[in-house]
């Protein structure tokens, strides 16, 4: 690794290379366990005796799992066996971190070399061999530092950081973010615990993301900033008019003599530069011309068109050597929104047209924040698969990391980016459990000045991500007034002028409040039909229901025993185990399938509950498109942690059936079944114009039809139609089933299938469908990790009901994840012929593999890749 290392960074030294990673080679110890400063440990090689390996990225904690101090603490009620800040006290996860590394013997001659951290949780003070970096203790989890190393940079250097947790780390005392005081830093506040997740023990403290090492020559180029416009109205097809491309970047005189040079860009195979003259020490922002694309490939959200992405090179020349460079993706759109007229939502435009927008709310990746641009590609890749168009970056956890907003860039989806309030611990209302007082959290953080300089240090890190949609101070209640004011009036007009600021996520700015409270909500289980008869705000910023994880995570989440201890009818109480991972409650929702005695049988209605919960969720708002609402984003689409609550996907990033039934929908061209009109309607939430064919068949159990219609209509982009009613069935007591197929020049495109009763909460009669398994065939390839299987289903004169796929490493029995399928959860009518595709990253050679599919009307089916 030393020898590896010492190559890169000889590279790095010598052909200019951006940036080295720091992330391996770590060592960390208690600070208290270490005798001496930072200067004297780092004069000379280090002794790591009695010095544990180091998770870099990552916390105190993380480190002291990895190194088995502690069991996992998503499991059971492992987390109440590892002590909590607040009781044990800041020394107990103050740590060293040390890291030993080999630089090229000389920087070529002009040369500078520097160390940056992203990020580091809470304060820090970094020794480099023998010297003391930073003038001033770090201080911030979402603030980024480098610092000029060259004149104390050695063959072989002694790194050392100390790291020491919040200043005010907060009472676990079961309120939302405990006692509130954590809002006193400028750090995320979920971490003393929230109503869908436990505390964070050592509340998140290390260096929590990136280290590197970079050099540039006498001018250094930072925080490129790039701005497109798109004027018009424009279509994801056909012919562009031209766009234009506005570009600028910092550069950084670092010497005491004056330079001259030119600042260059690269895009799109062209070459434009501009001529620079910078004063010794001078610091200043350079502007390039506008640039003109024609026929420009535009970037567009998910479910409109495709989001097209141009690469771009930045970079400084002097002398005739290239001094520093940066790289960065780009799309070509223009956002512009405005407040409806006819309900007072915000309305989004892209590049000229209006767009409904679908999303979710997104805490954070994981709880102890092991981040990677895998899991967050995932994780965005479900939501694109969700058919939504927005993810809320929620106010109360971070700012993500540049791998998200990459991934948001590749799949279309918009990014609602809240900065770091909530109405809990910042004083939306009287709260026993907090610490302070309404008008003292007002104040939240005790640092202003240390708020303004993070939000303006990472505004500049992903103002350039297209997908990046608004900003928000705050979760449902504004930041203190001064930060507001410095943020409106000045730093969101000098750093991103042209995107929407608001003051807080239910501001009116951005919505109506005709619900009362703060305006969002609510997030319990709802029947059916109340989402399409109850008037919400009309762009509700979050607002949730149920989302229980499948049954294999349940037993990667409990012993055996806890499972057992199984949530009953119209309580919320279930064992404390179920409590402590926040489970919500169905009420009586599961018992209207059947017995609940297993885990098995709760978790195979519940997936039924929750499909049927979010379909009818997103149905709702989208039969009041435009008339009541412009938006709504669900709370949450995703849980840090292993949690029973909000969520379309787990911890484990294994999928459930809210997922689906979220996708259903909201597709974008999608007929559905008004349950409170009982009329078939059809949406149209992208933009084209369709000339398409809905036809309804309400079925019985043994799969015969009862009755059918159908309609042929036009249908306009951003349009609802309602069609015809759609009768109960004669001679049927029970469940029935209600089929709706779209059909556009005679191809089916889509269908919809609801099960109904005529008994009202009753659908026993699911459990009693004749059993019938489904005609299954299978096609794959593997290629450099990736398998693609394609799944078909054909069903027989039989109702095929809830198919659930699934994949196993066939020898160990423990699942592969992630899998992305395109459909899931499948429910075939006699005849039906429908596939699935299937994707996932893994190791194992086919024959090693395993399709498991499951069945409310079959035994399970096992598909072997060989």
């Amino acid at each position: 690794m030393k020898r590896l290392l010492f190559l890169l960074l000889a590279a790095l030294c010598c052909n200019n290379v951006a940036s080295v990673s720091l992330n391996t080679g770590w060592y960390a110890r208690r600070a208290n366990e270490v005798l001496v400063d930072g200067n004297t440990l780092t004069v000379k090689p280090f002794d790591l005796t009695g010095w544990m390996k180091a998770k870099v990225p990552g916390t105190v904690l993380t480190t002291l799992l990895e190194n088995n101090v502690f069991p996992a603490p998503e499991f059971s009620m492992n987390n109440m066996l590892i002590p909590d800040i607040y009781h044990v006290g800041r020394d107990y996860y103050t740590y060293w971190f040390v890291n030993q590394f080999t630089f090229g013997e000389n920087l070529e001659a002009g040369r500078k070399a520097y160390l940056n951290f992203r990020g580091i949780n809470y304060k820090a003070d970094i020794f480099l061999n023998g010297k003391r970096l930073n003038s001033n203790t770090h201080e911030g989890m979402f603030l980024r530092e480098s610092y000029d190393i060259t004149t104390y940079l050695k063959t072989i250097n002694q790194l050392a950081v100390i790291v020491y947790p919040p200043d005010y780390v907060g009472n676990p005392n079961g309120g939302q973010g405990g006692d509130g005081v954590i809002a006193r830093n400028v750090t995320m506040q979920f971490t003393p615990g929230w109503d869908w997740i436990q505390p964070v023990r050592d509340r998140n403290t290390g260096i929590w993301d990136e280290v590197t090492i970079t050099t540039s020559g006498a001018v250094r180029l930072q925080h490129p900033y790039v701005v497109t416009r798109v004027p018009g109205a424009r279509s994801p097809e056909g012919a562009q008019k031209d766009a234009f491309v506005n570009t600028s970047a910092e550069l950084e005189n670092t010497t005491s003599s004056p330079l001259t040079g030119q600042l260059v860009c690269e895009t799109n195979g062209k070459r434009y530069s501009k001529p620079v003259t910078l004063a010794p020490k001078e610091k200043k922002i350079v502007q390039l011309d506008e640039i003109t694309v024609r026929q420009p490939r535009l970037w567009w959200p998910n479910g409109i068109g495709k989001p097209e992405l141009y690469d771009m090179t930045l970079s400084f020349e002097t002398g005739g050597k290239e001094s520093d460079r940066t790289s960065l993706r780009y799309g070509i759109r223009e956002i512009t929104s405005n407040k409806s007229e006819v309900n007072g939502g915000r309305v989004f435009y892209v590049n000229g047209q209006k767009i409904y927008i679908t999303g979710g709310n997104y805490i954070a990746s994981d709880w102890l924040l092991r981040l990677s641009p895998e899991r967050y590609r995932a994780e965005v890749r479900f939501h694109a698969e969700m058919n939504v168009r927005m993810i809320r970056v929620w106010g109360g956890a971070l700012l993500e990391r540049p791998d998200f907003y990459d991934a948001c860039d590749e799949f279309g989806i918009l990014v609602f980016q809240d900065l770091w309030g909530s109405g809990d611990c910042n004083g939306a209302w009287v709260d026993p459990m907090k610490a302070d007082s309404r008008e003292r959290r007002w104040e939240y953080p005790d640092n202003h000045s240390l708020f303004i300089e993070s939000a303006e240090d990472q505004i500049k890190m992903i103002r350039n991500h297209p997908s990046l949609c608004l900003w928000c101070g705050g979760n449902e209640w504004p930041l203190a007034t001064d930060i507001y004011e410095k943020l409106k009036t000045d730093v969101m007009p000098r750093l991103d002028p042209n995107r929407l600021f608001i003051s807080y996520s239910t501001d009116t700015a951005f919505t109506s409040n005709t619900i009362g409270g703060v305006g969002d909500g609510p997030y319990g289980i709802q029947e059916p039909e109340w989402f399409f008869t109850f008037k919400s705000t009309p762009f509700n910023p979050e607002a949730g229901s149920v989302g229980s994880p499948e049954v294999e995570s349940m037993r990667a989440m409990m012993t055996e025993d806890e499972l057992k201890e199984l949530p009953r009818a119209g309580s919320r109480r279930a064992s404390p185990t179920w409590m402590y991972h926040k489970d919500l409650g169905y009420g009586n929702h599961l018992e209207r399938y059947g017995e609940v005695r297993t885990i098995e049988d709760y978790c195979r209605y519940a997936q039924a509950v929750n499909y049927d919960q979010y379909r009818s969720f997103m149905e709702g708002r989208a039969a009041k498109m435009w008339d009541w609402y412009t938006g709504i984003l669900i709370w949450k689409t995703q849980n840090p942690w292993t949690s029973l609550r909000g969520q379309m996907y787990d911890w484990f990033l294994d999928v459930n059936a809210s997922l689906y039934g979220t996708r259903k929908g909201c597709e974008p061209l999608h007929p559905y079944y008004n349950l409170a009109t009982k009329t078939v309607e059809i949406v149209n939430t992208a933009l084209g114009i369709h000339d398409v064919t809905v036809r309804a068949q309400l079925f019985k159990t043994d799969g015969s039809i009862a009755w059918s219609d159908d309609m042929s209509l036009k249908i306009n982009a951003n349009e609802v139609k309602q069609l015809f009613p759609v009768p109960v069935p004669e001679s049927v007591e029970g469940v029935y089933f209600l089929k709706l197929s779209l059909f556009k020049d005679n191809k089916m495109l889509t269908d919809n299938i609801y099960w109904l009763s005529t008994v009202a909460n009753d659908f026993h009669g699911l459990t009693a469908l004749p059993r019938t398994k489904p005609e299954i065939t299978h096609q794959y390839s593997c290629k450099d990790g990736v398998c693609y299987v394609t799944v078909g289903l054909k069903a027989d004169k039989n109702i095929s009901f809830f198919n659930r796929i699934k994949v196993f490493d066939k020898a160990t029995g423990k699942r592969i994840l992630p899998v992305h399928y395109s459909d899931n959860y499948i429910t075939l009518m006699p005849g039906d012929d429908k596939t699935a595709n299937v994707e996932f990253a893994t190791s194992l050679s086919p024959s090693q593999i395993q399709i498991v599919i499951e069945s409310w009307t079959a035994d399970p089916y096992n598909l072997d890749l060989q």
